[in-house]
């Protein structure tokens, strides 16, 4: 009964005091409309900490190309100009000249100048630490992009905050144009009536300062609402210099359960436990041995000075491989291997902790979710009873039958009454959006 009185009574009534309120005050006459998708997707493109996370993600991408890149044959040019002002010596045996046997004899070989140019090719055959590496970054990439999806719903999250933030100003600004109305027809009837020396001087006084309070609260509401305004240009990412509105609409949620997905929390956690996985294969994996090919070709050309100069060149070229065995390195990838063991054991428990903290996050959001969409229903019917004993109140002064007292009484009830639908319509979005973070559906329903 609630909620068909809501929908044929109190949601009109509210879209009317919204627009009244809009004429009133004059919000946005040359500002753009947008919508609450609009401002979504605005923020999706051009939110600063969303384009910080897209360019983790294209790092983790670069990084990934780089550890590839290991793999390729590399190709090196090398040149290399000696000139000694002393020659190395060599020790040769003196029987070798016809010396006594067992005795050696320092002779200096080679020329002054000596001048290398090659070429050096180094292709790697087997590196099990690269191959490793490969996958992490791979994981990597897939990790900065889950960090990103997670990073979208914090922005979709705040962005929808600001919008039905102001929405809610915009409906209390309403209520407060109507209060201002209603109160300003009190003071004109309660004139009359003190003019025929019905009413107190101090009737009309009181009404007066009223209407003064409510324009003050009203002043201070619309700068409430640029503000909110102001923050939510900030998370599209415009300009603050730039003039935007909110539609004025309450567009309550009519679907009440919402398809449960895997969290963006959850799908963090399971691709971290996997990133560390990669890099404690690839800790392992440093116990390997690496096997290298590589292959060198050139010209060496050696030479003299004074006046017997020159500098002759010669060829030279050879291919080998090389294999590197680790042996003992002091026990530093053990150590390291036991720590990536506890890292993992610690996000595997972190992981049960997400798990049922999501469980119960749920539970508790569906619950919340329903109450506030039974109190907004009920409250919205208390506005419309609220505003009929303040019109009867009104048809009773005038007729005598009720005095200034019951007037203002009557309508603080019916501003309390606003002032706790605004509250229910504040706990209703904050319900709505929590229930759509805990099933995983703030991007995905966002239209």
């Amino acid at each position: 009964m609630f909620k068909h009185c809501y929908k044929l009574k109190g949601k009109r009534l509210i879209r009317v005091l919204l627009i009244l309120g809009i004429f009133s005050i004059n919000i946005g006459a040359h500002a753009q409309s947008l919508t609450l998708e609009q401002c979504i997707d605005t923020a999706l493109l051009y939110n600063r900490n969303i384009l910080l996370a897209q360019h983790d993600v294209n790092i983790s991408t670069e990084k990934n190309k780089e550890i590839k890149g290991n793999l390729l044959p590399k190709l090196n040019g090398i040149a290399d100009y000696r000139y000694y002002t002393d020659l190395p010596y060599q020790l040769m045996p003196a029987a070798a000249f016809g010396g006594p046997e067992g005795t050696y004899k320092e002779v200096q070989f080679g020329v002054p100048q000596s001048m290398n140019a090659n070429l050096q090719l180094v292709a790697p055959l087997f590196n099990s630490s690269a191959l490793s590496a490969i996958k992490s970054t791979r994981i990597a990439i897939e990790l900065s992009e889950i960090q990103k999806s997670k990073t979208d719903e914090d922005i979709v999250l705040e962005v929808s905050n600001a919008y039905y933030n102001a929405q809610i100003i915009l409906t209390q600004i309403a209520f407060l144009d109507s209060n201002i109305i209603n109160t300003n027809k009190l003071v004109k009837t309660t004139t009359l009536l003190f003019q025929q020396e019905i009413a107190k001087g101090t009737d009309v006084d009181r009404l007066k300062l009223q209407v003064e309070q409510i324009g003050i609260q009203k002043s201070t509401v619309i700068s409430q609402y640029y503000q909110v305004l102001n923050v939510l240009k900030f998370l599209m990412g415009k300009p603050i210099s730039d003039s935007i509105e909110v539609l004025p609409t309450e567009n309550l949620p009519e679907k009440e359960n919402f398809q449960a997905q895997i969290t963006t929390d959850i799908l963090l956690i399971d691709k971290k436990i996997e990133f560390s996985n990669s890099e404690l294969a690839g800790l392992r994996n440093l116990r390997l041995p690496s096997l290298n090919a590589y292959g060198v070709y050139g010209t060496t050309g050696f030479g003299t000075t004074g006046s017997n100069s020159f500098i002759n060149f010669y060829p030279i070229g050879y291919v080998g491989a090389q294999l590197s065995v680790p042996i003992f390195n002091g026990k530093v990838i053990q150590h390291k291997i036991a720590n990536k063991k506890i890292e993992i054991e610690k996000s595997s428990i972190q992981k049960e902790v997400v798990i049922e903290k999501s469980k119960l996050d749920l539970k508790n959001a569906e619950m919340q979710y329903k109450l506030a969409k039974r109190n907004i229903s009920m409250l919205s019917t208390q506005i419309i009873l609220a505003k009929k004993i303040y019109d009867n109140t009104i048809l009773q002064n005038q007729q005598g039958l009720a005095n200034i007292t019951d007037l203002l009484l009557s309508d603080n009830a019916l501003r309390e009454t606003q002032q706790n639908y605004l509250l229910a319509l504040i706990n209703l979005r904050k319900a709505e959006l929590e229930y759509k973070r805990v099933t995983g559906n703030l991007i995905t329903n966002k239209n």
